[in-house]
């Protein structure tokens, strides 16, 4: 790989990093103020901002479909309280959100791996 294809795959890892860092603000929020539609639009276009990023770095691509299952789960559970309030929802709720975190934790720790390792190689 040239120097320069490794600096823009640094460049995406980092960009990828700092998405995730808003995504995962966004969601909190989102969770605790459901049914916030400017919000909702704001995550689905952060999810898709980070599904262009992930996809520039194959070897991140377990980690973000695990990401994309965690929050088409945690949204359908949102949807379901919003029309049907059953407490087993609310609890599964909770579950689901922290899920959704261990998620954004594992991709964005691989992300910031993929750049050690990357400025390790140059050093």
């Amino acid at each position: 790989m040239s120097a320069f294809q490794s600096q823009a795959l640094d460049a995406i890892a980092f960009q990828l990093v700092a998405s995730l860092e808003k995504y995962e603000r966004d969601v909190a929020t989102m969770v605790d103020t459901w049914l916030d539609m400017d919000l909702y639009c704001r995550v689905s276009e952060q999810v898709e901002e980070i599904r262009m990023y992930s996809a520039a770095l194959p070897q991140l691509s377990v980690q973000w479909v695990e990401l994309l299952i965690a929050h088409a789960e945690l949204l359908h559970s949102l949807w379901r309280l919003r029309f049907r309030e059953v407490e087993a929802d609310r609890g599964r709720l909770a579950e689901l959100h922290e899920r959704h975190g261990d998620c954004v934790v594992t991709l964005r720790a691989r992300a910031l791996r993929l750049l050690a390792c990357s400025e390790r190689r140059r050093a």
